[in-house]
């Protein structure tokens, strides 16, 4: 599929909102709140990691030194992701504060800033699939060998 440019989707809105700056910030409004709904569901899925970790994580790190590192890697990529989304995503600056000399102008700088937090967006969930990796693989090193005598190390 062609991705439309900048310059192109402006040109959309415009015709679409006509003259009216209500139209225009409502159409940009709503993508915002796309973008910060689907950024608090990472959140969700982020705690859930961190939460099933101080449950069961210590025995999933029993299981190998292997297990051990992919565990705290698994953690910290998710905790990487998690404050890309809170200081990236999540981070405000509101429309009616981004500049421009007229409506195109404000309209290309407003879609510039939704662009940047949709690319951060997407970076931040390819660090919670990548931080997931390696949790769910420590969970199937553990449960390929149930009998593993949990480590001494770390205590």
């Amino acid at each position: 599929m062609k991705k439309v440019a900048r310059d192109e989707e402006a040109d959309r809105i415009l015709e679409l909102a006509g003259q009216s700056w209500d139209a225009m910030h409502g159409i940009l409004e709503r993508q915002f709140a796309v973008l910060h709904n689907r950024a608090q569901v990472l959140i969700g899925l982020c705690g859930i990691v961190i939460t099933t970790t101080g449950f069961s994580g210590r025995l999933i790190a029993g299981t190998s030194r292997a297990a051990q590192g992919l565990i705290i890697a698994g953690v910290a990529i998710v905790l990487l992701a998690a404050t890309l989304i809170v200081w990236g995503v999540q981070h405000i600056r509101w429309l009616t504060q981004q500049p421009g000399g007229d409506r195109r102008e404000w309209l290309l700088v407003s879609l510039a800033y939704r662009d940047r937090k949709t690319t951060i967006y997407r970076v931040a969930i390819a660090f919670l699939l990548a931080g997931l990796s390696f949790y769910v693989i420590a969970i199937a090193m553990m449960l390929l060998d149930p009998t593993a005598a949990p480590s001494s190390g770390g205590r």
